[in-house]
């Protein structure tokens, strides 16, 4: 691989070991590992002395050259997405075997594990997240950039105090050009894809495909369960395509109407009338009902939401072990297996920056 885009961020005049002091392993994966580090040479403003990042450290042996270039593709996403939402990268450094990107720490750990810490979650803290990660998504599709992969793994809180959310893991990330305003790439994670993605109609989709996974999030958020799921994929995905969800009265009754209609305008098939990520921002469940905000979620909140995500953490250690026991091309081989006897679900992450070991 040579040279990761244009940006000032690659660094080619030092080795990552010249500037940066690498630590503790903070989460490891079958691509690489996540590394705390702290700068110890050649401080700038941006990057004072002792300053604490993480470095995804990407093997690069083993990865066919579409692979590599979807490492190129990522680094050049991340360096573009500057904003407060978006997990900053520093700096990066492509080596003959590896590829460091040296990437803002967040501290304040997933959203969803901060929210089962919360005593009295409400939906006033909820929109608050909501209203974060669509000013993320308002941003990135304005550089015409859609994420494909926004889940509660790829949403971290950036400080201990968890006021601050963080959208990161740009692995399945897509720049669109002036001639190319649809994608084709069957991703994402089943629970959270979009329709039109698991569509054998459709063709190519648009980065409203990130709207509908929000929606997803905010669903979730609201109620403490997912819309669509059972334990056989391949019936959670023909409920995706179907798009018909419900509002049961038992954990949505003291819900607002304004939180629904948004759900409602996210969560449609019609993508023509999907609400737009800038749309979210100037919908009245962020704007106005604030009284409504306060109201305390019924009990059944906290058991639905500590349920939904121990099985989430069960699912994502299941896949690590399998991923870790095999090697690249045996994945390979197990995705084409899988196909060919036609599992209904997406086509497995095309990145190797998986956001399994983030």
């Amino acid at each position: 691989m040579g040279n990761v885009g244009t940006s000032e961020k690659f660094n080619k005049e030092k080795k990552i070991t010249d500037l940066w002091d690498i630590k503790k392993k903070l989460g490891k994966g079958s691509f690489g590992t996540v590394r705390l580090c702290i700068r110890k040479a050649f401080p700038t403003v941006a990057l004072p002395h002792k300053m604490r990042a993480a470095v995804k450290i990407i093997n690069k042996k083993q990865l066919k050259p579409k692979e590599l270039a979807n490492l190129d593709r990522e680094a050049v996403i991340l360096a573009k997405a500057d904003h407060p939402n978006c997990v900053q990268l520093f700096e990066y450094f492509d080596t003959k075997h590896k590829l460091y990107l040296c990437m803002e720490l967040c501290e304040g750990g997933e959203l969803f594990d901060a929210i089962m810490e919360e005593e009295h979650f409400n939906e006033e803290k909820a929109s608050n997240v909501v209203r974060q990660i669509a000013s993320a998504l308002s941003y990135l599709h304005d550089k015409q950039i859609a994420h494909r992969d926004l889940k509660p793994e790829n949403i971290l809180y950036k400080d201990k105090e968890k006021t601050k959310i963080k959208l990161m893991d740009f692995g399945l990330a897509k720049a669109l050009d002036a001639e190319d305003t649809t994608l084709m790439t069957r991703c994402g994670t089943l629970h959270y894809v979009a329709p039109e993605v698991l569509s054998r109609k459709t063709e190519s989709y648009t980065n409203k495909v990130d709207c509908w996974s929000l929606g997803v999030v905010t669903y979730v958020l609201l109620c403490g369960y997912l819309p669509f799921y059972q334990e056989d994929r391949n019936l959670t995905a023909r409920l995706i395509r179907i798009g018909k969800f419900e509002f049961d009265p038992e954990e949505w009754s003291e819900i607002s109407k304004e939180a629904k209609d948004l759900i409602k305008n996210l969560m449609t098939k019609d993508v023509e009338k999907r609400l737009t990520a800038a749309g979210v921002l100037e919908h009245d469940w962020l704007t106005k009902n604030r009284d409504a905000h306060k109201r305390k979620f019924p009990h059944t909140f906290s058991d639905n939401f500590k349920s939904m995500n121990e099985s989430r953490k069960k699912d994502q250690i299941e896949i690590m072990v399998a991923m870790t026991q095999c090697s690249v091309q045996l994945r390979r081989w197990i995705g084409t297996a899988r196909k060919s006897c036609g599992e209904e679900a997406p086509v497995a992450d095309e990145s190797p920056a998986s956001p399994i070991w983030e």
